[in-house]
């Protein structure tokens, strides 16, 4: 094994995106991309982050497969599946700094919106909006699209999260089984990009020894997540994915657009 201190700081950052991703059930690549990407480059710090989860979402797959929501998990399967494949391609063919921009400014605006109408209107300025507001055709719309934009962006570079959490967050609306959905989703989108990705030659020495310093920093991220969960509160949780949201798509199209400085 070839030990690089940039494994460590890799590592590190593996802590705080896994400690998401047990308490959300998303958020870790996307999290970590800029530093793993920077530090690593694409073509290992891609892989990694797709490797990276395979232990953990299936360990939780198995634990909590009785509270799913099979049905939304196969809307989402069925929606983002041509986007995977026509991401798989693209990941060879187009600047990942233009699709961080492009997915870093939506999530960005989603997750703004959503601060808006779930902290700042009920703490800020007291205003308890209607629970059964009417699902339209626009909404619906929406959502199926960030689904099948999802798709394509996490089959490209392994960072759709934020975008097919636009659609879960609103059709499953139990935290544990939110989170346990999610999971799901990634064991099958993660899975089949490990496979393409070993397919293309992607799996080196170089990543194996990457992963053997990750591994144990993302565990302990992981299940400070989990345990995390079991304690607050269904509102809070909410708001947790909204911030996490923000703080991803911002980063994420911050660091991008400095990227082309």
């Amino acid at each position: 094994m070839n030990f690089n201190l940039d494994f460590v700081l890799v590592g590190l950052m593996q802590i705080v995106g896994f400690f998401v991703q047990g308490c959300t059930g998303f958020g870790c690549t996307v999290i970590a991309a800029s530093v793993t990407n920077g530090l690593l480059g694409t073509s290992v710090g891609v892989p990694y982050g797709t490797v990276i989860t395979l232990p953990f979402l299936y360990f939780l797959a198995v634990k909590t497969w009785r509270d799913i929501s099979w049905r939304d998990l196969g809307k989402i399967v069925v929606l983002c599946v041509p986007g995977i494949l026509i991401g798989n391609y693209l990941f060879y063919t187009i600047s990942p700094n233009v699709a961080k921009i492009c997915i870093g400014a939506m999530v960005t605006i989603i997750a703004v919106m959503n601060i808006y109408k779930h902290i700042v209107n009920p703490i800020i300025f007291k205003k308890v909006e209607a629970t059964n507001a009417p699902d339209t055709l626009a909404r619906k719309s929406f959502r199926y699209g960030c689904l099948i934009l999802g798709g394509i962006v996490h089959g490209a570079f392994t960072i759709g999260g934020p975008l097919i959490t636009v659609y879960t967050i609103e059709a499953v609306r139990e935290k544990e089984k939110f989170r346990n959905t999610m999971n799901m989703v990634w064991v099958v989108f993660n899975t089949w990009n490990a496979f393409n990705q070993y397919r293309n030659g992607a799996f080196t020495a170089h990543l194996g020894s990457a992963l053997t310093i990750g591994f144990p920093m993302a565990a302990i991220g992981f299940f400070l997540g989990m345990a995390f969960l079991q304690r607050i509160r269904k509102e809070t949780f909410l708001r947790i994915v909204y911030l996490v949201l923000l703080f991803v798509g911002g980063n994420m199209l911050i660091t991008s657009l400095m990227a082309l400085a």
